[in-house]
């Protein structure tokens, strides 16, 4: 590679005093010559800024660091650091997350030999509470993103399926096509804006970041997700009502938000098990219009 651009590792982090050490460690090692760190810290209650800025005080790494007095959700501290990035272009980690030493490198090269706007990898998730390291997809899952990325928003309109950590982008498409505050599911959100508007987006095949998996995570929490879930698909239901397939993915979906709600408010086997049974039985209502079809497949489970 002869061009090095001005790369800008943003982090953005929130009580993961535990866990920004690794982050940021894992920034500094990136193995690529020309990059800035930009660290966003969202009025952690613990030590999270200090041992940050223990751990980049020493580098002679360009940095800055962003105190927010008071706290915002992640697309709005996503926006306020792609404000303070000079990159050209831009790769985001959360504090609690951790990268390759060879991302950016092997990112920017993908990116530009295939004339993309903004790629997605493969990774490992990490289990926290077994300390167990696990491939980020299946094999069918992983295939599947691959074979379908030139169609990505079709693919994905519906529910999201790739994981975003360590998302590499040009910059000017969060500048001009900043995030929606009003949004959890930022990533989500941005993937659909991005392809929607003909902007392209590659997978590289590569094993490049380390996704914490909490108990806590946000991706448990089905009540907010599902008002997401709303809110993002709502932005695109001319599309999906026009194809009969995704209408029908998208009340899958829905159906599985509905019930993920109510499963996770239940701790009565009895009731568990029933509610698993009415799920099933509506998905498969949904999924297959012939009525003995559906009765033939519905005995079998």
């Amino acid at each position: 590679m002869t061009r090095h651009p001005l790369i800008s590792l943003i982090i953005i982090t929130m009580n993961h005093e535990k866990f920004i050490a690794q982050a940021v460690d894992s920034a500094l090692a990136q193995t690529y010559p020309n990059f800035e760190i930009v660290l966003l810290d969202n009025k952690s209650d613990d030590r999270t800024l200090s041992v940050a800025k223990s751990v980049l005080k020493n580098s002679d790494i360009p940095h800055r660091i962003i105190e927010n007095t008071e706290r915002f959700g992640v697309a709005k501290n996503l926006n306020i650091l792609v404000s303070n990035a000079g990159g050209e272009y831009v790769s985001i980690l959360s504090g609690d997350d951790w990268l390759a030493e060879e991302s950016l490198t092997e990112k920017l090269e993908f990116l530009e030999k295939n004339k993309l706007d903004f790629i997605l990898a493969d990774g490992y998730r990490y289990l926290q509470d077994e300390n167990k390291l696990v491939d980020a997809y299946t094999d069918k899952q992983k295939n599947r993103i691959m074979r379908t990325i030139d169609n990505f928003f079709y693919e994905n309109v519906t529910g999201n399926q790739p994981f975003n950590v360590g998302v590499f982008v040009k910059r000017e498409l969060l500048v001009n096509y900043p995030f929606d505050e009003e949004i959890h599911a930022e990533d989500w959100d941005m993937n659909l804006r991005l392809t929607s508007l003909g902007f392209k987006v590659g997978f590289l095949n590569k094993k490049l970041f380390y996704y914490r998996i909490l108990s806590g995570s946000l991706s448990k929490n089905w009540k907010l997700m599902e008002i997401s879930f709303r809110k993002i698909t709502s932005k695109y239901m001319d599309d999906i009502r026009a194809d009969k397939n995704l209408l029908k993915k998208y009340k899958i979906n829905a159906l599985r938000h509905k019930y993920e709600i109510l499963l996770a408010e239940t701790t009565s086997k009895t009731e568990r098990k029933t509610l698993q049974k009415s799920w099933k039985t509506e998905k498969y209502k949904i999924k297959y219009k012939h009525p003995v079809l559906f009765f033939k497949l519905l005995l079998l489970r």
